[in-house]
């Protein structure tokens, strides 16, 4: 029994109002202390620190601060800058907030988002009473959308970004977050591309929107226009690894497939850790059967970005290729934590139990799952009668391969499955046709039920 649900890709992140990546392992600032000395050695009194001038803190506030927000390149002097900016304990309010909504987003791009989420909270405490409902400013209205975008406050958020736009028509920020909010959240992709048409009349070279609107086209299978618009990114911004993920996956689902790799093996090259990437080539790999590298990539992948649903989806995948069943059933398990929506995990997971014959009872809980998320999908009907006939039920096994044969009457899994359940309950003949027909399909269907004791 094979696995019968396709490896699933995973687009490269979106941060907070701005295009970015997740990537490295955060790495905390200021560097620890130093070593306890032995209490023996005399330790001379530290020397007094001059308090910084004015101009000081306003040069590491400007570092936090100054141009758009932080990616995975300079996510930690960013991050960096903004601690150190807070630490001097002389900002401003309104400075304080900016500094925090920094930090947040480079601390997401780093992969810290428990540290980011209490970032833009206390940014959005500030937001919250600095924007005046009766003659509110833009800049702030975008602030606070960004805030929310990021502790996933959909709706506030579209509202807040709509306001800053309607305040000001040339708030060119304010465009991008609702696009990138409507393409990720609402899955608006028309609505997002009016969105990133604006930015781009506003700013014609803004790579962050072209690579935006690249993939909201690409998702709606306008090829054309979501290659030209990313290989145009890629010419203003040829070390940007995001760009490269995006059009990998716009070339993936072309079918595309050696020039997805291309693109992939490129992002790694600027960002050697960078998660997308590993999950996105792993899969590929995967397809290829290069089972071991896939699981490698995957576990790089997982190492930077640890609440990754789709890298543990593929890596149980993977394992199950593999016969590791155990190890797959613990990715399906942290998968569905993740994603508790992920309806091809649970398929897989009822698989697994149903082939190794433990949990028999949760397995078809899993698969009850998998059918109420996925209603139309066949694969989950070929699970169900699979573990039907492991429970010993074959009426009921013949029942889902009925269901899903009349969708399909071309599908060998749910011809053998059935011919299997008919000559349990005494009509050999039919099962015998069903069979033969699933052979004829498909010569080697015969090999997928044997290892299980099902001929």
């Amino acid at each position: 029994m094979r696995l019968s649900t396709k490896l699933l890709l995973t687009a490269a992140a979106f941060i907070a109002g701005g295009a970015g990546i997740y990537a490295f392992a955060y790495h905390l600032f200021p560097p620890p202390s130093a070593r306890d000395r032995q209490a023996a050695t005399p330790v001379p009194a530290p020397a007094p620190v001059a308090p910084l001038s004015d101009q000081a803190v306003a040069q590491i506030y400007d570092a936090c601060v100054r141009g758009a927000w932080p990616t995975v390149k300079d996510a930690h002097v960013r991050a960096g800058a903004c601690s150190q900016a807070l630490q001097t304990r002389r900002l401003k309010p309104p400075e304080i907030a900016l500094a925090r909504l920094t930090r947040g987003v480079a601390r997401t791009a780093l992969g810290d988002r428990v540290l980011a989420a209490e970032d833009y909270s206390e940014a959005l405490k500030h937001y919250d009473g600095a924007v005046d409902p009766r003659n509110p400013d833009s800049l702030n209205l975008y602030r606070r959308a960004t805030s929310l975008h990021a502790m996933g406050e959909t709706d506030r958020a579209l509202s807040d970004y709509g306001d800053a736009i309607r305040v000001d028509p040339g708030n060119s920020l304010a465009y991008l977050g609702r696009g990138v909010l409507l393409a990720t959240r609402k899955r608006s992709f028309n609505r997002a591309i009016e969105d990133f048409d604006k930015v781009l009349v506003l700013q014609p070279d803004n790579v962050d929107a072209l690579i935006a609107r690249g993939n909201a086209y690409s998702q709606i299978g306008d090829n054309g226009r979501a290659l030209a618009d990313l290989d145009r990114a890629i010419q203003l911004a040829p070390e940007n690894a995001q760009a490269y993920v995006i059009r990998g996956l716009a070339n993936n689902r072309r079918g595309q497939k050696q020039l997805a790799m291309q693109d992939y093996e490129r992002a790694l090259k600027i960002a050697p850790r960078y998660p997308q990437a590993l999950a996105n080539r792993a899969a590929l790999l995967s397809e290829e059967g290069r089972y071991d590298q896939a699981i490698s990539d995957l576990d790089e992948s997982i190492k930077a970005e640890p609440d990754n649903p789709v890298a543990y989806y593929n890596r149980g995948y993977a394992h199950f290729a593999r016969q590791e069943y155990d190890r797959a059933l613990a990715d399906y398990d942290a998968a569905i934590k993740l994603e508790p929506g992920m309806g091809r995990a649970y398929n897989n997971r009822c698989l697994i139990r149903a082939i190794t014959g433990k949990d028999l009872v949760a397995g078809l809980q899993d698969c009850d799952t998998a059918q109420k998320l996925m209603p139309l999908n066949l694969d989950v009907r070929d699970t169900r009668g699979f573990i039907y006939l492991k429970l010993g039920d074959p009426r009921l096994a013949v029942k889902e391969y009925n269901d899903a044969l009349d969708v399909d009457p071309n599908r060998p899994l749910a011809l053998y499955g059935r011919g299997i359940a008919r000559i349990m309950i005494g009509d050999t003949r039919e099962g015998e046709a069903d069979k033969a027909a699933a052979l004829t399909l498909d010569p080697e269907v015969a090999h997928q039920f044997a290892p299980f004791g099902l001929k």
